[in-house]
């Protein structure tokens, strides 16, 4: 879908004449000509003809996304999109096909390893990952300068826990939540990464520690703080989810299980099946 397409969308859901839509912004003429790909339209104009009318830019830049964005990245998003749906619903076989699919489509060495990662998860084979892989891994979060900040290292790191020690994780965690609490700002979409971590980081540690009995002595700061970072978002709707995620591995740390499994029994029955599913008790 093209811009003027997009806009040509809104403005029906809107219920507006073209007059309505471009009034304060360019004239009728002009938005006619955007609309029927006739002219193009400055960013700046765009945005204001988006906030003039409420419409949500997130949502607007996801309808014209197929138009814009690269072949390639297009196909990434909508392979991996594919693959983590085939992964929360244990699907190993249909996971194993969409990432051979990216392998011969994408040169994206990030997504190829966090796929390869997460299959070795779901099989059980983290072992048989070499230590050459896993030293790549770290060598790369280390080596990108402010990597809280860089969406694909963020995303390796979040996804490479699993193979990695639980003291390794730890360092990097700790770095993490440092560089963090410097951040001034953060978008909320940048939070939502930042919960992911947190929520991943918890996961790991319970499945390593609790569940499997390895030492966690050095991971309470860590878990202190990925809790508390849950707890205290914001309480948006599209938040939420991670602020009750915070609550739960509460429960879950100090051992009061009963209380853990009744937050996760009561999302469940009211349909909250995402990540929550997943969640370990």
């Amino acid at each position: 879908m093209t811009i003027g397409e997009a806009l040509k969308e809104e403005q029906k859901r809107l219920g507006l004449t073209s007059e309505a839509m471009a009034a304060g912004v360019i004239t009728k003429g002009t938005y006619s000509k955007v609309v029927n790909g006739k002219q193009r339209l400055s960013s700046d104009l765009l945005v204001e003809i988006l906030f003039k009318h409420d419409i949500d830019v997130s949502d607007f830049f996801e309808m014209i996304k197929s138009t814009y964005m690269s072949k390639e990245k297009f196909e990434e998003e909508i392979l991996t999109k594919k693959f983590k749906l085939a992964l929360d619903n244990h699907e190993i076989q249909k996971a194993k096909k969409i990432a051979l699919k990216l392998r011969n489509t994408s040169n994206n060495p990030y997504l190829l390893w966090q796929f390869q990662i997460a299959l070795a998860y779901l099989e059980h084979t983290e072992n048989e990952l070499t230590i050459e892989f896993k030293n790549k891994i770290v060598n790369e979060i280390n080596q990108t300068d402010n990597w809280t900040e860089n969406i694909d290292v963020l995303r390796l790191f979040t996804n490479s826990m699993q193979i990695l020690s639980v003291e390794r994780v730890d360092v990097e965690m700790r770095v993490f939540f440092h560089r963090v609490s410097r951040s001034n700002n953060i978008s909320e979409s940048m939070q939502e990464r930042y919960a992911i971590v947190c929520d991943n980081y918890l996961h790991f540690l319970f499945d390593r520690c609790i569940r499997c009995g390895e030492n966690y002595n050095n991971s309470h700061e860590n878990v202190k703080s990925a809790i508390n970072y849950l707890c205290d978002l914001d309480s948006t709707a599209h938040l939420m989810i991670y602020k009750v995620t915070g609550t739960y591995y509460k429960y879950v740390f100090d051992k009061k299980f009963d209380d853990a499994k009744k937050i996760r029994q009561e999302l469940l029955s009211l349909g909250c099946t995402a990540g929550v599913k997943n969640w370990p008790i």
